[in-house]
């Protein structure tokens, strides 16, 4: 895990959706917002913020939140481990200032399951919240329901603040997170969305392998092909030369991606006698690693090259 100091935190953030949030990436809107309120709060608890990617969506949230038990917060935040099995990339968002007009920080790059390992096991019970309306304040059950809608006696809804049943043990256990994320590496953000974009089309590789490896019988609409459908995230975020990338690492002869009559999505297909008991091949050198030979070397450009086609009729 890496760190990533003095960043456009919003353009940052944009960037590593793109690697991995393939639909609503409208959510992020609304992360904007949240971010933008943090920065302009005069309360530092309110400047670390957690943020998450998925294949279908967005969160962020204060990292308070997450760490008090039954909120929604906390509950979302272990949702996409215990109930999903999404690709989620996950940021600690430490702000540290507006600089001509950008919101500037540190993001700090998180291991989703031992992070969620942690919130799981030392989130801090919280029974009440406090509602903030223009004219005064009321507290109730956490768990009842409230929204931002005003009071009829106190007017305008600001804002609200969980309130830990033990604020001292939630200030410890805050701090031990921030001290394991200035333990981190500091890292080349570049290299670091490179990496990111490398990952996606291995991932999209091991999932294809996997599943043909688990169909029993040809399921082409002919019975002559084995097929699996690439994932629809990752076609939404993948170019020609992505998908490129993933034929070349599909291990099998006769592979072929197509579009299927009367069916959404493109499918790989393989013919029904060719042998499933395979791995990826060995992946392309990492942007990552060009990157950094980039750095030592100034290689000559070499013409691009044309796009394949690899497609065929079913």
């Amino acid at each position: 895990m890496q760190r990533f100091d003095n960043v456009d935190v919003l353009a940052a953030l944009n960037t590593i959706m793109k690697q991995n949030t393939g639909f609503y990436q409208s959510d992020f809107k609304y992360d904007k917002e949240i971010i933008a309120r943090a920065a302009a709060s005069p309360d530092a608890a309110d400047k670390t913020l957690l943020w998450l990617s998925r294949p279908s969506g967005t969160h962020c949230f204060k990292e308070g939140d997450v760490f008090l038990k039954d909120t929604g917060a906390h509950n979302t935040w272990r949702f996409h481990k215990e109930q999903t099995r999404d690709r989620v990339l996950a940021y600690a968002v430490e702000i540290t200032g507006v600089e001509d007009g950008k919101i500037r920080g540190n993001l700090c790059e998180l291991d989703y399951a031992q992070h969620y390992q942690r919130v799981k096991e030392q989130s801090i019970p919280a029974d009440m919240v406090r509602l903030t309306y223009a004219y005064g304040e009321k507290e109730q059950p956490v768990k009842d329901f409230f929204d931002s809608s005003p009071d009829p006696r106190l007017g305008k809804y600001q804002g609200y603040e969980i309130l830990p049943n033990d604020p001292e043990a939630l200030r410890d256990v805050l701090q031990a997170e921030k001290r394991s994320r200035d333990d981190l590496t500091p890292g080349d953000f570049k290299a670091h969305v490179a990496a990111l974009h490398d990952r996606l089309i291995e991932n999209e590789a091991r999932r294809i392998v996997e599943r043909m490896k688990g169909l029993d019988n040809p399921n082409s609409p002919n019975k002559t092909h084995f097929m699996v459908e690439l994932s629809p995230a990752f076609m939404q975020l993948a170019n020609t030369k992505d998908t490129d990338r993933l034929f070349s690492m599909l291990p099998y002869k006769t592979l072929s991606f197509s579009k299927i009559k009367d069916r959404h999505g493109t499918y790989a297909l393989i013919g029904k006698d060719e042998s499933r008991d395979k791995e990826i091949r060995k992946p392309r050198r990492s942007i990552r690693a060009q990157l950094a030979a980039d750095k030592k070397t100034a290689a000559p450009k070499k013409a691009a090259a044309k796009s394949k086609r690899h497609e065929m009729e079913v």
